[in-house]
């Protein structure tokens, strides 16, 4: 996956959410972006280029037009006339501020896009930011199925064949959507979240099902059964049960998987015939969301039961409290 987009995908896909307006350029939209930084390029626009960070989008707010308002026109025909001999993406004036008429002409002549926003500068700059990290962040592809379950992402680990697949099934029929199957695309942004999405978008909707071929999850089971990403919260590997293992019973012991360097919670599933996967790992989604809540139900029941052992007088009372419940036998 190259690490650089083009001003015309930005533009289609974050017109709406940063409110950007074409001005001119529109031969251009095929420049290449190729860092998740911006520039406000104050520096430049006094004369100062050493260090100018050209390949970043130029982003002009109130403090850029404020300062060329102050000149001449002849003064701002040179400025740009320097500024975009660069090969700068693009070029963006917040807050809907007037674009200066030499900005446009010069910008219109070397195909370098100019975009108007009417969102304030800190606004757009930090959507912008987030949009671009998510595009140019670390990533990896691997082979499993993304579900969400109960608002909880749930990537299903495994070798071929053990039933990751076969599980998601299930899962989708119980209500839950599909993000991913087969090939499942991660990507890590701000925040050390991971975000995972299908491989190929173009496929997300069709999975294959051993014995019975590709299906269309949005044919079979509804438009509601398909989402585009989710963020990664729960990783379950599926595996043969071995008599030899020791399992995780209590569930006192947290497991970890690291993606990506980050950390996140890990469950091991056996599988044997007659064991439905599916419904253990709803309740391990379960869990995970009562934890997030603060509700640790093995730690709870330890608790409450080193605090039995440790009390002489709980030990006793089960006795007496049995006796004065049931009273006498009236038949004896």
């Amino acid at each position: 996956m190259p690490q650089s987009i083009t001003v015309g995908k930005l533009y289609a896909r974050m017109r709406y959410e940063l409110q950007m307006e074409l001005v001119t350029g529109e031969g251009g939209l095929d420049r290449r972006i190729e860092v998740a930084e911006v520039d406000r390029p104050g520096l430049a626009l006094c004369g100062y280029y050493d260090y100018f960070a050209y390949d970043r989008i130029q982003v002009l707010g109130n403090g850029e037009i404020s300062y060329l308002q102050t000149l001449t026109s002849h003064q701002r025909r040179r400025i740009f006339e320097k500024f975009l001999s660069y090969e700068i993406p693009c070029v963006v004036v917040t807050r809907g501020l007037p674009i200066p008429e030499e900005l446009i002409l010069k910008a219109g002549e070397v195909n370098i896009p100019v975009f108007s926003s009417s969102l304030a500068t800190p606004v757009f700059t930090a959507r912008l930011h987030l949009f671009l990290e998510e595009e140019f962040g670390p990533y990896e592809i691997v082979h499993g199925d993304l579900v969400e379950v109960y608002g909880i992402g749930v990537l299903i680990l495994g070798e071929s064949g053990i039933g990751k697949s076969e599980c998601a099934l299930d899962l989708i029929r119980r209500g839950h959507r599909l993000i991913a199957d087969d090939a499942v695309l991660l990507k890590r942004v701000t925040g050390h979240r991971i975000f995972g999405t299908s491989a190929n978008p173009h496929l997300a909707r069709y999975m294959e099902v051993r014995g019975v071929g590709i299906i269309d999850v949005v044919t079979l089971f509804g438009v509601a059964a398909l989402r585009r990403r989710k963020r990664v919260e729960l990783i379950v590997t599926l595996e043969r049960w071995d008599e030899n293992k020791d399992y995780n019973r209590s569930g006192l012991k947290e497991d970890y998987h690291f993606i990506l360097g980050e950390r996140l919670p890990h469950v091991t599933i056996p599988v044997q015939p007659g064991r439905n996967t599916s419904i253990v790992v709803e309740v391990a989604a379960m869990n995970l969301r009562a934890k997030k809540m603060g509700i640790y139900s093995a730690k709870q029941l330890e608790e409450m039961l080193i605090e039995k052992m440790t009390n002489d007088k709980a030990l006793e009372e089960p006795i007496d409290i049995l006796e004065e419940d049931w009273g006498e036998d009236p038949e004896v």
